[in-house]
């Protein structure tokens, strides 16, 4: 597919330009943020019937600080398209996913403007994004837009808030749930806490915090670090001078990597429980071997193993490999597999329903939960909870090959 995606951007995608309507007061006006944002069209195959098309309206970091990930989000989308047109599109009229995606550099209100384009100009049935402007998915579910949510932020889960808006992420609570309760099981009693300064982060930090006191866990020292990864060594030696016995980082940007590089920096052997943040390729590339001692929380179908949920990790795993042409992944296959869980849960959301509309997509999603490649998603009209908690396992990140990662050992009962 890689190679078709090249002979695509040649010979038939088309590129179409448009500056989003104000529907919606955005903040910033500086010439950047009122830049044209151009969309990338990327056409359903031979035997769908182009005049019945559904449009996919994806606005992804490209060139930004995310862009690796944002790069493999696309590359899950295209995927996960593919799965769904490969049947001639969504029964039963052979309606075909047409993927159309926007470059918004990591900016909250170029995302703004990016997504309101693709919905109010170029009329995307179903929009995907990490929703950096969060206040955005709330207009377009008035708008009756079903939204997939790349998001960790706890509040992009509430379907009170966001009652159209499907995450298909763990939020950042039920990755610190999982966290603390690893430790309490390990009987982890002092720990050092460092938090990336965004707003996913900090409120992950806030239900760590909570979870370990009714747990009986001490966080002995805790330090911010910028999105960008500074201040990390002044964090790590701010924490360090506490003497916590285990270190958790709750990290939703890419900031890890400055972390973990911090602490081999400063010859700390302390163990690290980090997010799945800490398995993607780009940070990954900035650490370099500096993962001992580091676990991570990552959902289970990210983990090799045996059972039914499993083939399906590994068929997904050599589609993806075929389709990078590459023999071995740097990272996780996290972020591909989200997007392409994405896809087809929103094509099987479809065909169930027989329609693509918010309501057509809540009434079938909240009443049948979708297994995917990572997980089985859960929603419900109280909670959106996408990958939840009992779908989280720890593991050791020095396990990940060829991106999976390894099942934790089980410990041995003594003999009486």
């Amino acid at each position: 597919m890689k190679r078709a995606r090249e002979r695509l951007s040649r010979r038939h995608a088309r590129v179409l330009f448009g500056v989003a309507v104000a529907a919606v007061a955005l903040t910033a006006c500086n010439s950047t943020n009122n830049a044209v944002v151009t969309t990338t069209v990327v056409p359903p195959p031979p035997g769908c019937d182009t005049s019945r098309v559904i449009p996919i309206g994806a606005s992804l970091d490209l060139s930004g600080p995310g862009a690796a990930l944002g790069h493999a989000y696309l590359t899950g989308l295209e995927l996960g398209i593919a799965k769904v047109n490969a049947g001639n599109g969504v029964p039963p009229r052979n309606s075909c996913f047409e993927l159309m995606y926007k470059n918004n550099q990591g900016n909250p209100t170029i995302d703004d403007r990016a997504i309101l384009n693709l919905v109010d100009v170029e009329k995307a049935g179903v929009i995907v994004s990490s929703f950096l402007g969060s206040a955005t998915a709330t207009y377009l579910g008035r708008l009756g837009v079903a939204e997939v949510s790349l998001s960790n932020l706890p509040l992009t889960f509430a379907p009170k808030e966001f009652p159209n808006t499907y995450p298909v992420t763990a939020s950042m609570e039920s990755q610190a749930f999982v966290i603390a309760k690893t430790l309490n099981k390990d009987k982890a009693r002092s720990v050092g806490l460092v938090v990336t300064d965004d707003a996913a982060s900090r409120q992950g930090a806030a239900h760590f915090a909570s979870v370990s006191s009714a747990d009986g866990l001490t966080i002995t020292g805790r330090a911010t670090v910028s999105v960008s990864g500074g201040g990390a060594a002044a964090a790590l030696a701010q924490v360090r001078a506490t003497h916590p016995k285990v270190l958790v980082v709750l990290d939703d940007t890419g900031a890890v990597a400055s972390v973990l590089s911090a602490r081999a920096s400063l010859g700390w052997t302390v163990p690290v429980i980090a997010g799945p943040t800490a398995t993607e390729a780009g940070v990954l590339s900035k650490v370099g071997g500096d993962t001992d001692g580091v676990s991570v929380v990552v959902p289970s179908g990210a983990v090799a193993g045996t059972g039914p949920a499993s083939a399906a990790t590994y068929r997904f795993r050599k589609k993806l490999l075929a389709d990078l042409g590459v023999s071995s992944l740097q990272g996780s296959i996290i972020p591909y597999a989200e997007t392409y869980d994405a896809m087809t849960m929103m094509g099987n959301a479809a065909t169930g329903a027989m329609g693509i509309t918010a309501t057509d997509v809540t009434t079938f999603l909240q009443n049948a939960n979708y297994q995917g490649v990572l997980a089985s998603y859960s929603f419900t009209t109280g909670a959106h909870t996408g990958i939840s908690a009992s779908e989280q396992t720890v593991v050791s990140l020095s396990t990940l090959s060829n991106g999976l990662l390894a099942p934790a050992p089980v410990a041995k009962k003594a003999a009486h």
